[in-house]
């Protein structure tokens, strides 16, 4: 079976590629991470550690956070499955900030105009940084509400004052 492996910022450096294809028969997904550390020096002790991921390595299943499926590293995988790979964001800002009036959508496609890759519906990602979105219907007076969108921006303190404040000024004249 075919199973789609993405990778990102300095992993992608190791593997040469955003994305392959590798069988995959009878594995999991720890079975897979262990194969790519195997198959790329520069992934080799960079993806688990002991009987995890490594701290701040986001390791994603078809789009979702793989900690968070039922069987978490033991899950096992099925033609066409995608494993995404994030290495640590150099720098380690984060950045929050809540926008009203904006859909998820739109919030996406002003981050890939950014230079960002949407991995997943709540998740677009640079080689300079992540931005992680999430949605939530707020009353701004009355029966009148609007849709808030907060974005998580994490990368390095320099680029995230640039990717943040351009954010910023296309969402404000989006939504408000």
């Amino acid at each position: 079976m075919t199973v789609e492996v993405r990778s990102f910022a300095t992993f992608r450096e190791a593997i040469g590629e955003k994305s392959i294809d590798r069988d995959y028969d009878d594995m999991t997904v720890r079975d897979a991470l262990e194969a790519l550390e195997s198959e790329f020096e520069g992934l080799a002790g960079e993806l688990l550690e002991g009987d995890g991921v490594r701290p701040h390595v986001n390791v994603l299943l078809d789009g979702r956070e793989v900690a968070y499926t039922d069987d978490g590293l033991e899950t096992v995988l099925e033609d066409g499955d995608r494993i995404s790979v994030f290495p640590p964001v150099a720098g380690g800002a984060t950045r929050e900030k809540a926008f009203r009036g904006i859909s998820m959508r739109l919030a996406r496609r002003y981050l890939e105009n950014l230079g960002g890759t949407v991995v997943d519906d709540e998740t677009v990602e640079s080689d300079e940084w992540t931005a992680s979105l999430s949605a939530e219907s707020v009353n701004v007076g009355g029966s009148l509400s609007l849709t808030e969108i907060t974005v998580r921006f994490e990368g390095d303190d320099d680029v995230l004052e640039d990717v943040v404040e351009r954010f910023s000024r296309k969402a404000m004249r989006a939504g408000g």
